[in-house]
């Protein structure tokens, strides 16, 4: 009741500073001399996973009283929706949710955002870690400062449960598999999945095996043409998710399972591991018992027979606010103002506060991260990161072939090949990275 109450306080106390209105008309500036910014966010303010933009809009308006933000909220596929409505009129706010890769593409490809290179001196950059510099745009445009990297291929290991039955952390696909029969039979499931959404299978898994099997520069090829999606690395990775339901790793109804009542089954207990993103370990940790959530662990995913990339996850750059490219004067400074409060180390120590390892080089020693989020920053800084492939594909193929077609390989109503020569045709048809 009293984390109720808090969260209830914060959300009173963040409407008084920031309209949900999303009013169109609002004027950039006021009469006291003031400027006021206006936004577009993907957030869900209801949920516990946002706690922490709530604090630090509060941070933020205590030392910038001066600066007042209009912003309007939006989630999942209806703040995409409505963006791209906003973007097709040209008529878009100050600032707003942004991705570095294709998803955004709506927005960036009509020259709508900000090019940041200009604000972004060496002594500014060298705070962050050096992946978030890598070009976002043709050119070499920065448009985002990622708070964090979303990471997207993480094993949550119980461990109470594993050792009650005696097993220990796999190192490879092949001995996970080996474990199945013991967990089945304490009527429990080895690898907790949820792939409802359609986006999981290929995010959170896919990326992961066809960046071991295939590399990085495989990946590159294939994009571009110099390789095709019917190459040995993309159908043995789809044959190894066909795998892992015939062996019977995942839930029975794995299709059927949304990503909150996988992890929520994790949480009762029900499973030995866990397949998620990075990003997860927040709701487990406020969703689980204390006493439960100080014994999971986390590791990679485990090693595959002839892997070229060794022990890697999949990443992409996590969404951020940009700047309209249209700013000047007053309204850019005040943009740059929120920015680089917001995910330099005012806003990254709140974040590091509620469970996120921020992009900006903090000294975690002084936040005294739990047991979990400290095995999580020891295991991603000692990872190689592949391609998260919605990120880099147009969406267009991704949700309508892949994404689908990785379901269908599930059931077995389609073939790994048939699937790889689905997608590499739609590919050499139609998307923007063979027509670069």
């Amino acid at each position: 009741m009293k984390k109720l109450m808090v969260t209830a306080a914060l959300w009173c106390c963040t409407m008084a500073l920031v309209y949900a209105s999303g009013q169109r008309g609002a004027q950039s500036s006021r009469s006291d001399g003031g400027v006021t910014l206006r936004g577009y966010v993907q957030a869900d303010l209801a949920s516990e996973q946002y706690e922490y933009w709530i604090a630090t809009l509060e941070a933020f308006q205590k030392a910038n009283p001066t600066i007042k933000l209009d912003f309007e909220y939006a989630s999942g596929e209806a703040f995409h929706d409505k963006f791209q409505t906003m973007a097709a009129t040209g008529d878009i706010p100050d600032v707003f949710t942004t991705y570095a890769g294709a998803r955004s593409s709506y927005i960036i490809d009509r020259g709508l955002v900000k090019d940041l290179r200009p604000y972004l001196t060496d002594a500014f950059k060298a705070q962050y870690i050096d992946t978030i510099w890598e070009p976002q745009g043709k050119n070499g445009e920065i448009y985002i400062i990622s708070p964090n990297m979303a990471v997207a291929t993480v094993i949550y290991v119980n461990t109470k449960l594993q050792k009650q039955l005696g097993l220990t952390n796999p190192s490879t696909f092949e001995e996970m598999v080996a474990q199945v029969p013991a967990i089945k039979a304490a009527g429990l499931t080895p690898l907790m999945f949820g792939n409802k959404g359609v986006w999981q299978a290929q995010s959170l898994l896919l990326s992961c095996l066809v960046d071991r099997l295939g590399g990085k520069a495989w990946f590159d090829r294939a994009r571009s043409g110099a390789a095709k999606f019917t190459d040995k690395p993309f159908v043995d990775a789809l044959a190894l998710i066909k795998r892992m339901v015939d062996t019977q790793l995942f839930p029975a109804g794995v299709n059927q399972l949304e990503g909150p009542e996988a992890w929520g089954a994790f949480v009762r207990g029900e499973a030995v591991y866990l397949l998620d993103a990075g990003w997860r370990i927040s709701a487990l940790k406020s969703a689980a018992q204390p006493e439960d959530y100080a014994q999971y662990s986390v590791i990679a995913f485990p090693a595959l027979a002839g892997e070229v990339t060794k022990g890697s996850s999949a990443a992409t750059l996590g969404e951020a606010l940009a700047m309209n490219s249209k700013l000047t004067g007053a309204q850019a400074e005040a943009a740059w103002t929120f920015l680089s409060f917001i995910y330099g180390q005012p806003g990254s120590e709140i974040l590091m506060q509620y469970g996120t390892v921020p992009t900006y080089k903090l000294d975690y020693t002084k936040f005294a991260p739990d047991s979990l989020n400290a095995q999580y920053i020891e295991l991603i800084n000692s990872q190689s990161m592949g391609y998260i492939i919605d990120a880099v594909m147009d969406g267009e193929g991704v949700n309508n072939i892949l994404n689908p077609g990785i379901q269908a390989v599930m059931i077995g109503d389609k073939t790994p090949a048939a699937l790889a020569s689905e997608y590499e045709a739609w590919v050499a048809s139609y998307d923007s990275n063979r027509k670069k």
